[in-house]
């Protein structure tokens, strides 16, 4: 297991993403590009729709990973149009970590995915 936070700004979700897959891959995680582009989403939520200063990111042995910021609000489904770059979070959780879990607590909020391996 793996733990690192990181300031919850825009500027932060490339530091997240591109340490996540690090860890990720080398541990031996199957499809890191999968493992990037969900970090990058989660992460972007955690910013963007979380509370408090920062958002923390751990890489579990099991090549799960999980993102935890302080909001107890859980993710809304949005349904997107075409031309919008934002609000397609949840389907790609569904589509390539479709045993994601959520889990409110007091104090804050995890989304726990492992990457689908084809």
């Amino acid at each position: 297991m793996a733990t690192s936070y990181f300031k919850r700004e825009k500027e932060s979700v490339l530091c997240a993403r591109s340490w996540a897959t690090e860890v990720y891959s080398a541990n031996g995680g199957p499809e890191p590009d999968i493992c990037e582009l969900l970090v990058s989403e989660v992460a972007t939520n955690a910013v963007l729709h979380g509370e408090g200063s920062e958002y923390r990111v751990t890489v579990w042995g099991d090549h799960s990973i999980e993102v935890w910021d302080a909001s107890p609000k859980e993710p809304q489904r949005r349904y997107a149009d075409e031309e919008e770059t934002c609000g397609r979070g949840l389907e790609l959780l569904e589509a390539l970590a479709p045993n994601y879990t959520v889990s409110a607590e007091v104090g804050g909020k995890s989304v726990r995915f492992t990457p689908k391996g084809w």
